[in-house]
C-alpha cells in the first residue's frame, strides 16, 4: 500500500513533516510576489512594455490571489488538502514556465494572473493544515513558522531576484527567476503526492456554490480595480465601481445565507458573530495595506530614485526580511502566552520605526544605507510581531469544519488590503515625485506617511479589541 493510501489518522501522525512540505510551497509562492519588484526595469527593457502592462505584471498577481482565496479554502475543506495542493502546484509550475518563456507583455500578464491564482489556491491550505494538525494550545509555533516563511519569501524575493538577475544578465535574468521556481514546485508536488493522505480528513458536501463564487469574485474585483488602475483611469468616475462592488458583496452575503440551507456556502457568515474574528479581519486588512507594500516602495525608491541595480536594491532591503522572520518566529512562540497585548506591542514598534524612516528619508550615501538597514530591520520585526499573532488569534475560535474558508477570508482581507494599500501608496510616491521637482526623498516621506496612518488605525483597532476583551471578561466574571 502506498503512503498516500494509509488511513488519515496514521498519515498525519507526524504533523511537522506535512507542515514543512507545505512551508516549502508557501516560500516559493511568496518569492514570486516579492521578486517582481526588482524585475520591472529588466522586463521593461526586454519586452518594451508600457506602464499599463507593467502595472498588471506587478499587481495582477495580488488581484487573482485575493479572488481565489476563499473558494480555494472551501475547495480544500471538501476535496482534501492533497488534491488542492497538487492542483495549485500544477497551475503554479505551468504559470512560471509560461512567464519565464514569455515573448510579449500580454503573455507575461496572463502568466502572472495564473501565478496569483495558483498562490491563492495554495495559501489557505497551508493555514488550514496548521489548524487541523495541531491542538489550539499548540498552534503558536506552526503559525509562527508559516508567518516566518511568508515574510521570508516576500522580503527575500527582491534579494534573490537581484542575485539571479545579476547572474543571468540585466536583460534576461528575470526569466530565470520564474524558471527556477518550476523544478522546486514539481519536487514539492512529488512529496505531496507520496506522503499526503488521498482522502479528505472529513466527509463534506462536495456540491460547489458557483453563483456564490462568481458574486464574490466580481465584488472583490470591482472594489480593487479602481485602485489598481488609478494610474490609467483618470478622474473620479472609475471609483464609482467601488460602491457597485460593495453592492455585489452584499448580494453575495444574501445568497450565501440562503445557500447555507442547501449546501455548504463559500463562506459561512455566522463566523462574523465572533468579535475576535471580526476584529482580526479588520486588523489583517489594515496591516496588509500599511505593511505589505513597504518592500515595493523602497525598491522603487532605490531603483528609480537612486538608480541602484537590482542586486544592490535586494541587498538594501534584506534587513526587512531578517526582521520579518525574527518577528514572526518570536510572535508565534509568545502569542499563546501574551495574546493580544503582543499584537499591540508589534504595532507600536511598527509605528515608531515608520516614524523613524520618515525622519531619516533625506539622508544620502552610506549613512542612508546604514540607517535605512537598521530601520527596515525594526520595521520587519514589528510587522512579524503583528501578522503571525493576529493570524493565530483570529482563527483560534473558528470551528474546525469552517477553518479552510475562514482562513481564506482572513487571507483575502489581508490581500485586498495589500493590493489597495500598494496601489494608493505607490500612487502617492510617484505623484509626490512629480509635484516636488523629482525629489525622491520627499516623495518617500509622503508615501511612508500614508503607510504610517494606516498602521496607526490598526493600532487603535487593536487597543479597542483589548479593552473590549477585558470588559467582556469582567462582565462574564460578574
Amino acid at each position: 500500500m502506498s503512503r498516500s493510501n494509509v488511513p488519515v489518522a496514521a498519515a498525519y501522525a507526524r504533523p511537522w513533516r506535512f507542515l514543512n512540505i507545505a512551508l516549502t510551497v508557501s516560500f516559493i509562492t511568496w518569492i514570486d510576489l516579492g521578486a517582481v519588484t526588482v524585475m520591472l526595469p529588466s522586463i521593461d527593457r526586454t519586452l518594451g512594455t508600457d506602464n499599463n502592462i507593467l502595472q498588471w505584471v506587478f499587481s495582477g498577481y495580488s488581484l487573482m490571489f485575493a479572488l481565489v482565496l476563499i473558494p480555494a479554502g472551501r475547495l480544500g475543506d471538501a476535496k482534501g488538502r492533497r488534491f488542492t495542493l497538487l492542483l495549485g502546484l500544477a497551475l503554479f509550475v505551468t504559470a512560471n514556465m509560461m512567464a519565464g518563456l514569455a515573448n510579449s507583455g500580454i503573455i507575461l500578464v496572463v502568466a502572472r494572473l495564473l501565478q496569483g491564482a495558483a498562490a491563492g489556491i495554495l495559501t489557505p491550505q497551508i493555514n488550514a493544515l496548521a489548524e487541523e494538525l495541531f491542538r489550539p494550545g499548540e498552534r503558536g509555533r506552526p503559525f509562527g513558522a508559516i508567518g516566518a516563511t511568508s515574510h521570508a519569501g516576500a522580503a527575500l524575493g527582491p534579494l534573490l531576484g537581484g542575485i539571479v538577475i545579476a547572474v543571468g544578465g540585466a536583460d534576461d535574468g528575470w526569466r530565470l527567476v520564474f524558471l527556477v521556481n518550476a523544478p522546486i514546485g514539481f519536487a514539492a508536488a512529488v512529496l505531496i503526492w507520496r506522503y499526503f493522505p488521498s482522502r479528505p480528513t472529513r466527509r463534506t458536501n462536495h456540491q460547489h456554490d458557483l453563483v456564490g463564487t462568481l458574486l464574490l469574485a466580481v465584488g472583490i474585483m470591482l472594489v480593487i480595480l479602481p485602485a489598481l488602475q488609478q494610474g490609467q483611469w483618470k478622474g473620479l468616475l472609475p471609483w464609482l465601481l467601488v460602491p457597485v462592488g460593495i453592492g455585489v458583496l452584499v448580494a453575495f452575503r444574501s445568497w450565501e445565507t440562503a445557500a447555507a440551507r442547501r449546501h455548504p456556502p463559500v463562506f459561512d457568515f455566522r463566523l462574523f458573530t465572533q468579535r475576535t474574528y471580526r476584529r482580526g479581519l479588520l486588523i489583517g486588512f489594515l496591516i496588509g495595506a500599511g505593511f505589505a507594500p513597504l518592500p515595493a516602495i523602497f525598491s522603487f525608491y532605490l531603483q528609480y530614485g537612486l538608480d541602484r541595480s537590482a542586486l544592490i536594491t535586494g541587498l538594501t532591503i534584506a534587513p526587512f526580511a531578517i526582521g520579518s522572520v525574527l518577528g514572526a518566529v518570536l510572535g508565534g512562540r509568545k502569542v499563546d502566552r501574551y495574546g493580544r497585548p503582543l499584537l499591540a506591542i508589534g504595532l507600536i514598534v511598527l509605528v515608531a520605526s515608520l516614524a523613524m524612516a520618515i525622519a531619516f528619508a533625506g539622508l544620502h550615501g552610506m549613512t542612508f544605507l546604514i540607517v535605512n538597514g537598521f530601520t527596515l530591520l525594526v520595521v520587519g520585526v514589528g510587522g512579524g510581531l503583528v501578522i503571525t499573532p493576529n493570524n493565530t488569534l483570529t482563527l483560534q475560535e473558528v470551528p474546525r469544519p469552517d477553518v479552510g474558508s475562514a482562513a481564506g477570508m482572513y487571507r483575502t482581507m489581508r490581500q485586498v488590503g495589500s493590493a489597495m494599500g500598494l496601489a494608493i501608496i505607490t500612487a502617492t510616491l510617484f505623484a509626490a515625485v512629480g509635484a516636488n521637482d523629482g525629489r525622491w526623498s520627499t516623495a518617500l516621506r509622503y508615501a511612508l506617511a500614508v503607510a504610517l496612518g494606516i498602521v496607526v488605525a490598526a493600532l487603535l483597532t487593536s487597543l479597542v479589541e483589548i479593552l473590549g476583551s477585558r470588559r467582556h471578561g469582567r462582565s462574564r466574571a460578574s
